[in-house]
């Protein structure tokens, strides 16, 4: 039934395009020019393609979303470990490290700090204090900084003698890969070990679908005029729609074809299969610039399956600056011009059906066809126009011109903007979802750029590329002034964590468990709150900072304690402002806490390792003073 669809849609298209590029005149008449007539054929063909491919999209991805073939299953029937490489990501590394330990207990995450300049691996060992599943893999020059594909080599090395185990073990062993900036949400492993994805004794590999967590920020530049945090805001949005529309529906029509790509954030791949193409090529991983998607297809050629969750989702940092975005998507673009040698293994394998060695061909021929509607479409216009000027100009040709450009470049791009808006659930209103589809257009277009620059990369034999900075790099923290009030109080009340340990039956080590659990989470809660303040979202701040005050009393943070309370106060009356100047403060105080936190639990679990003496007689007895500084 869906190669008879694809076939009607595809024979239908192709009419039209012959109908508006041909039969109208409009660009000439057919029969004129061989070169001309060539050149109509392969507008035609690809007009044609195109849209049969973007209908096939919006049919399967808006099935998927009515009638969602995911189901979750028992996370605790297998193992999992995360990769996350790092290099100078002092400002992000803290929060994903505690997102993924807060939100799923049973996880190991694996930072793999390339030979950072900054104090990456200072805040992950600050975390190691508090957490016995957070590990640091530390790379150095010289065989640090030589791509992301070499670091998740050596972290793989490492994961695997953690592992060990027969066969069996090591298939149940999942390892996933998060950037530095990325999170999990709270059902990704339930999802992942469902019966479609690792449930699934035959697939190999897992791809969730991917999430902008900072598509609610109203100053994404904060540095920058109104103008710029307007271009910042667009481009943020639109890298959220692009990732949860198109980019899902591609994947959402792969898993029909068999050809699900892997991403370089949430991506997960058995144990098992990493060995398997160790064994194969030496090493999980390659050096192309898209080494995940390369990933995938090395995986497709073993004959494994891929799946691809959009029930779950991964979520990163957006850009909201135009270089460094047009940078980042050359990069990518070049990467999967390099995966194109990966072709004729595929085709030789066997593996593939027909459909899904045409999905990943027409994927590869992207750039091509780019190319060819960035030459042939103003050259036929100009022929048109310089051939005929007054026949050009007449009403029925501009009326089939608009008619052809509106259905052909404008609508299978403006209508993913209503689809945003579906699986958004509402979070952008009708007429925005309108305006956010014909964003989508330019958007869409900038993409002859990011190919034209591969393009000439790859010519050139270029393929060094610079890390891409982060939004709050180069940023600076104004120092932070306490009021006398906070002052005066103490950042933490000892006496609570006795009284603690008193509650959970005299067991020291549950009471320092418990404080080092608040510790870890603390990264999460405070970015929820930067990002609730930064998106202006009064009744998200009254939940983060709500959280925060509540978690704080429990052990006894009084400074940080009094001072979410300044910030709830601030928030119930609607000073937004007031939200902003109290939030460093906020900041600053839970930094400290930690801080102190950390010395007190690295003391007290340094107490309970040392082995009990006997008992001292009274005239021996004395009393050492612990250190709290």
């Amino acid at each position: 039934m869906r190669t008879a669809v694809t076939v009607v849609l595809a024979v239908f298209y192709a009419l039209l395009a012959v109908v508006a590029f041909g039969v109208s005149g409009v660009f000439g008449t057919l029969g004129e020019s061989l070169w001309r007539d060539v050149a109509v054929a392969l507008l035609t063909a690809v007009a044609a393609c195109a849209l049969t491919y973007v209908s096939l999209l919006l049919l399967t991805f808006l099935r998927e979303v009515r009638r969602p073939r995911n189901s979750p299953g028992d996370p605790a029937e297998l193992e999992w470990h995360v990769l996350v490489p790092c290099r100078d990501e002092e400002n992000v590394i803290a929060e994903t490290v505690s997102a993924a330990r807060s939100s799923f207990p049973a996880m190991h995450v694996w930072v793999i700090d390339d030979a950072s300049e900054d104090a990456t691996a200072a805040v992950v060992r600050d975390l190691m204090v508090f957490d016995d599943r957070v590990h640091l893999i530390s790379r150095i020059a010289p065989e640090a900084r030589t791509g992301k594909g070499d670091a998740l080599n050596a972290a793989y090395r490492i994961v695997s003698e953690h592992v060990d185990g027969d066969e069996a073990t090591r298939h149940r062993a999942i390892v996933g890969v998060l950037d530095a900036d990325g999170f999990l949400s709270d059902n990704a492993l339930p999802m992942l070990a469902g019966p479609e994805s690792f449930g699934d004794e035959s697939i190999g590999a897992v791809q969730l679908e991917v999430w902008m967590k900072n598509r609610g920020d109203r100053r994404p530049r904060p540095d920058d005029g109104r103008l710029r945090n307007a271009v910042g805001r667009a481009l943020v949005r639109m890298q959220d729609l692009e990732f949860r529309t198109t980019n899902s529906a591609m994947q959402v029509l792969r898993v029909r074809t068999g050809t699900v790509g892997m991403g370089g954030n949430g991506q997960f791949t058995r144990l098992s299969v990493l060995d398997t193409l160790t064994e194969e090529h030496g090493k999980p991983w390659g050096k192309k610039l898209s080494e995940d998607y390369e990933l995938g297809l090395n995986i497709l050629h073993q004959g494994m399956r891929n799946h691809y969750v959009r029930e779950a989702h991964v979520s990163q940092e957006a850009l909201p600056f135009t270089r460094r975005l047009i940078t980042q998507r050359t990069r990518w673009a070049q990467g999967n011009m390099e995966c194109a040698s990966a072709l004729p293994g595929l085709r030789r394998s066997g593996h593939l059906s027909a459909a899904g060695l045409l999905e990943i061909h027409y994927f590869m021929l992207q750039p091509l066809i780019m190319m060819l509607n960035l030459v042939l479409i103003p050259l036929l216009l100009i022929l048109g126009l310089t051939e005929d000027p007054g026949g050009f100009w007449s009403a029925s040709s501009l009326a089939t011109i608009v008619a052809t450009g509106l259905f052909f470049l404008v609508l299978p791009y403006a209508v993913w903007g209503l689809v945003y808006h579906r699986v958004t659930d509402g979070e952008v209103s009708w007429p925005l979802a309108v305006g956010l589809g014909l964003c989508n257009l330019v958007y869409v277009y900038l993409t002859y750029v990011y190919y034209l620059r591969a393009a000439w990369r790859a010519l050139s034999g270029s393929t060094g590329w610079a890390k891409t900075r982060r939004n709050a790099d180069g940023r600076s923290s104004a120092p932070v002034i306490l009021d006398a009030a906070l002052e005066a109080l103490p950042l933490m009340r000892l006496e609570e964590l006795e009284e603690l340990s008193a509650e959970l039956e005299g067991r020291s080590d549950l009471g320092i468990d418990f404080v080092a659990g608040w510790a870890i989470m603390w990264p999460t809660r405070a970015s929820r709150l930067e990002r609730a303040v930064a998106a202006e979202d009064p009744s998200a701040i009254r939940d983060a900072i709500g959280s925060l005050r509540v978690s704080s009393a429990m052990v006894g943070a009084a400074r940080l304690e009094q001072a979410s309370i300044g910030l709830e106060q601030a928030v119930a009356r609607d000073a937004l402002e007031e939200c902003r100047d109290r939030l460093p403060v906020v900041l600053a105080i839970g930094r400290e806490t930690v801080d102190m936190l950390r010395k007190e639990v690295s003391v007290r679990r340094a107490l309970l390792d040392t082995p009990r003496q006997a008992e001292p007689a009274v005239t021996e007895s004395r009393m050492v003073t612990v250190p709290r500084s």
